[in-house]
């Protein structure tokens, strides 16, 4: 099995985070973001992961350093790594195919920005499978419409009329990637319209006017990374489901408490403060004083006197203030509201 995996954008929406690391390589908690979605497809698919194929960016942006993070990643699933570079950015499609001499056997197409938690386990009976969650408001998303035997029929994005609820969520299974490679092969050769891209979504859909068979599978909690807001609500669902047990060590005195659900990094050092809940901590940062909720603070951070809740601030930075929907980026520096 194979999994690819876009991630040539450069996450203008998450800025600024988003500056100087690609979005799938940010930390949520104890991994990167892209991370955390391989993981999720590892520990539920029972075939054995062969190879990780990459699309990236440019290489001012997506560097070697980038480069050499995504194979420790995939070194850690006795995964290869493949990398292949989307340098113009017209739609999924063309991202697919920008790594079109992989695109062969079983595989999964899985954008690095989403993160899952429920059933994603393969059927290898059906020529593909669309991983979905039902939304309140199906009119903002792109939607699959069934027949009475659960088929996919069509897909229709951010349909006027209500058609399904059903809301693809960015990860696909497909038995043979040959044939998605032949219809995203003829789209290329379309010349586009001022405005349009090559889409993913059109070979799909010729796959299924073929008639091959591709089923949706409801997954249990759907992630988005692509605000700081929505990072933030993505942290508080995994500190729900995997720290909710917090235990205190020495670095922490009777001063200190702790309320989880908390995720606190190596080398950190808190104290006369008030943590949680919802809060993750990086490594290596020193917090004095301060009181923190539902907030993300990444790596080597200090803070002193503060109070901050539902805030983002970067590594190596300083902070002394008392904010709320504070998003301070990477190596800043802030005290009493002066940056």
């Amino acid at each position: 099995m194979k999994i690819f995996i876009p991630m040539a954008g450069k996450g203008t929406r998450l800025r600024p985070f988003t500056l100087t690391c690609p979005k799938p390589l940010i930390n949520i908690l104890d991994k990167p973001i892209v991370e955390h979605l391989i993981d999720q497809i590892t520990s539920k698919v029972k075939v054995k992961i062969d190879e990780i194929i990459y699309i990236l960016g440019d290489t001012t942006y997506f560097n070697s350093e980038v480069v050499n993070s995504l194979r420790i990643i995939s070194e850690k699933y006795n995964a290869k790594t493949k990398i292949y570079r989307q340098l113009d950015q017209l739609g999924t499609g063309h991202a697919i195919m920008c790594a079109e001499e992989s695109l062969s056997g079983p595989s999964i197409i899985a954008y690095a920005d989403t993160m899952i938690k429920g059933n994603i386990e393969i059927d290898s009976q059906v020529d593909g499978i669309m991983w979905v969650k039902k939304v309140d408001n199906p009119s903002a998303y792109g939607v699959v419409n069934l027949d009475d035997k659960n088929k996919i029929t069509e897909l229709i994005e951010k349909p006027v009329e209500f058609i399904s609820d059903l809301a693809v969520v960015g990860i696909y299974y497909f038995k043979e990637a040959a044939n998605l490679r032949r219809y995203l092969k003829n789209h290329l050769l379309e010349k586009l319209s001022p405005g349009n891209e090559y889409l993913l979504n059109y070979g799909i859909e010729q796959m299924i006017k073929n008639g091959d068979t591709l089923i949706p599978k409801e997954i249990d909690i759907w992630m988005d990374c692509g605000t700081p807001e929505l990072l933030l609500n993505s942290a508080k669902v995994i500190l729900d489901n995997y720290y909710n047990n917090f235990e205190p060590n020495e670095v922490y005195d009777e001063e200190v408490i702790i309320n989880p659900p908390v995720y606190i990094g190596k080398n950190v050092k808190i104290q006369n403060s008030n943590i949680g809940p919802y809060v993750s901590i990086g490594d290596n940062c020193h917090i004095e004083n301060t009181t923190i909720n539902n907030s993300i603070v990444f790596k080597s951070v200090k803070i002193n006197n503060s109070n901050i809740d539902n805030s983002i601030i970067g590594s190596n930075s300083i902070y002394e203030g008392s904010d709320s929907n504070l998003y301070l980026g990477d190596n800043s520096k802030s005290i009493n509201n002066e940056i």
